[in-house]
């Protein structure tokens, strides 16, 4: 099963902003918002999500042939 990756950029009627990225796994996630981030400002909160915490099935498979 393949995620389809996307950032969902939300802004409320008060003019806060959310920042989602869906389908990223680990790190990738804020490697793939850093520009909007940067481009922003300040950034008031950070969320993890779970997929944050769960591996990328490519790391996993590299992981393992390095164990062979």
């Amino acid at each position: 099963m393949t995620s389809k990756e996307q950032i969902v950029v939300w802004v409320s009627p008060e003019g806060a902003i959310t920042i989602d990225a869906l389908g990223f796994t680990g790190k990738s996630c804020e490697e793939a918002t850093r520009f909007l981030e940067e481009g922003l400002g300040v950034v008031g909160r950070k969320q993890r999500g779970r997929d944050y915490y769960r591996k990328n099935r490519n790391q996993n498979n590299h992981q393992q042939e390095q164990k062979s």
